[in-house]
């Protein structure tokens, strides 16, 4: 836990910053009435005060602000913290963004004391959650979970283990899971679970497999699901075509696609989208949809081209990657994983399908998604801490959670 000893602004670029005391930040901006605020990856600085204070040990005259920082805190070693970690002060909600940052060699303090500790020890942070910070307010640290994203524990392969397998999730680092509705008859059977859990969510829809089976009723009952707290998407839904050559189970499947789209604008939820051999015609609703009025999205088990994963991201959505990356003829996925940001994938499993390796061919759980995240790293070239870090702040943002 940290202290806030200072909260400094600067009204003009090119200006120290000074201790005001308090200030309100805002989403999705920074400080109100800083200069450096915006839309933007860095929005608020922060600088430990421990690290400041051994600066000023070796001669360094400087004041709070000096180095161009919003904040500064004590009891928190920021650069040693992954990208993605979340800080929370009061009703405040920062995520760390980037660590260090290339300092100017013409600064005063490099010219005077020939180095400058913010490209080492300072961070920056987007503002997920606005409110006041003051002097003397208390910083805490989240820890860092993994978070499924897309798992179907209501499957009938749990029957025997259900309750125990859950009950182990979040001792075994799993922080989040949301179970995902994928025929009509389970509705009920994933939201026991979103009730019996504080840690599992629910996204409610039908799979296009169900096509068939959605009436009125059936969209009628997943409005009255969206209604539900708990409810973080519309999902999964979408098209595949991989079964169903018909032309006429085609139009089918885009007519309950696009019903349940609907539902995700009308209700305000993220839609979660499962598309097999139905690239073309699922990219060009998804298309449609993200003119006007949707509110996010995911490309679940995402398993098209890297052009195709271009066009999703570009539209700001997310890309679920699960066990798949981890498999040796997995060459597409990997290019995919290796090109997409960090801050637009997102953890699943599909459990019980698609276990990564070295488990491949067995029931898949959330307790296998650490093979994912090692994969994903080395695509990458970051830590695991870090990709477990910045995908849980993804779900977290995605689904509204924050």
């Amino acid at each position: 836990m940290g202290k806030v000893l200072a909260v400094c602004i600067s009204e003009k670029k090119g200006t120290q910053k000074k201790n005001a005391g308090s200030a309100v930040f805002v989403e999705d901006w920074g400080l109100e009435g800083d200069a450096h605020a915006g839309k933007w990856h860095r929005q608020v600085s922060l600088l430990s005060g421990e690290k400041i204070d051994a600066f000023r040990a070796k001669g360094a005259e400087v004041e709070d602000g000096a180095f161009g920082e919003n904040l500064v805190v004590e009891g928190i070693d920021f650069a040693k913290l992954p990208v993605g970690t979340r800080f929370r002060c009061g009703e405040v909600v920062l995520e760390l963004t980037q660590i260090g940052k290339e300092c100017h060699n013409g600064c005063a303090i490099f010219q005077k004391m020939g180095e400058c500790i913010m490209p080492r020890e300072g961070v920056f942070t987007r503002v997920l959650k606005g409110g006041k910070v003051s002097v003397g307010d208390e910083m805490t640290v989240d820890k860092a979970m993994i978070f499924d994203t897309h798992a179907h524990y209501d499957d009938e392969a749990f029957d025997e283990d259900r309750f125990a397998m859950l009950d182990s999730m979040q001792e075994n680092g799993i922080g989040h899971i949301v179970d995902v509705c994928a025929s009509v008859g389970h509705f009920d059977r994933v939201y026991d679970l979103v009730e019996r859990y504080p840690f599992v969510y629910g996204a409610v829809g039908v799979h296009p497999d169900d096509a068939d089976k959605v009436d009125a009723v059936v969209l009628d009952e997943i409005r009255r699901y969206c209604d539900m707290k708990k409810t973080v998407a519309v999902g999964e839904i979408g098209l595949d075509y991989y079964w169903h050559k018909e032309k006429e189970e085609h139009l089918l499947q885009q007519k309950v696609f696009r019903q349940q789209m609907d539902i995700a604008r009308e209700k305000k939820l993220s839609f979660m989208i499962h598309s097999r051999d139905a690239a073309e015609d699922t990219l060009n609703i998804v298309k449609e949809y993200m003119k006007d009025g949707m509110h996010g999205g995911i490309i679940h088990c995402f398993s098209y081209s890297k052009e195709i994963a271009r066009e999703y991201l570009n539209m700001g959505l997310y890309l679920g990657i699960g066990g798949v990356v981890t498999f040796k003829n997995s060459r597409k996925l990997k290019e995919v994983a290796e090109y997409a940001p960090l801050n637009q994938i997102l953890l699943e499993t599909d459990c019980p399908y698609m276990a990564p390796v070295p488990n491949r061919g067995k029931r898949n759980s959330s307790l296998y998604l650490p093979e994912v995240v090692k994969t994903i790293a080395e695509l990458k070239g970051v830590s695991c801490e870090e990709v477990v870090s910045v995908t849980e702040s993804n779900a977290l943002r995605v689904f509204g959670l924050v």
